[in-house]
């Protein structure tokens, strides 16, 4: 485990691993979230977000992954350290008159030190969206998601429609596992007591 990893937990052997409570049982958030905290032991859970499927703007993606992180809270969270909700959303991105409409998909992370009771939030980089999707899926009904709509047109993973719109070069695990790695940097550190307890 990272020395920093290790201080900001505030564990003392380098042989323990952080135990994390994760808000979705979604491959790519699993391997994200593993992978960003160095091998980190994640449980895995499924918390409802209390959005739409397809949540629309930063605000109720954030809503959406707030949600989330309450309901790990609810949950028995003895020997865990960290509870983390990720939400991703369509972001619309406002242009001059001359330009055409963008779409861009973020995620939203919610990172929460059960112990300190200290959070932070991060993004992901955003990757454009076909416009001309959006808004078919818009007209349609904007039933389920943009990436399953993109999946169901383009035979693409419906959980990773990334991977396909970057051409392979950044799949949504590695979006995630960035975004997660940022959250978690800049979470407070925990504030040692005078006999160095946490």
């Amino acid at each position: 485990m990272h020395r920093a990893t290790q201080r900001l937990l505030g564990l003392g052997s380098t042989q323990q691993q952080i135990r994390v409570l994760l808000g979705s049982t979604a491959a790519p958030k699993i391997v994200a979230v593993t992978k960003a905290l160095c091998n980190a032991h994640v449980v895995a859970m499924k918390a409802e977000s209390g959005v739409r499927e397809q949540p629309v703007g930063l605000e109720e993606t954030l809503a959406g992954a707030r949600s989330r992180l309450r309901a790990l809270c609810e949950q028995d969270t003895a020997n865990i350290q960290l509870a983390i909700a990720i939400e991703n959303g369509i972001v619309r991105i406002h242009q001059a008159e001359e330009h055409a409409e963008c779409w861009i998909d973020v995620a939203v992370i919610v990172v929460r030190d059960l112990q300190s009771g200290a959070e932070s939030i991060a993004t992901s980089c955003g990757v454009q969206l076909p416009t001309t999707m959006v808004g078919e899926w818009a007209e349609a009904g904007a039933e389920g998601t943009v990436g399953e709509y993109l999946a169901a047109e383009s035979g693409c993973d419906k959980q990773d429609p990334h991977t396909f719109l970057t051409r392979g070069s950044m799949p949504r695990c590695a979006l995630l596992e960035s975004a997660v790695r940022l959250a978690y940097a800049t979470l407070p550190p925990r504030v040692q007591g005078s006999d160095g307890s946490a």
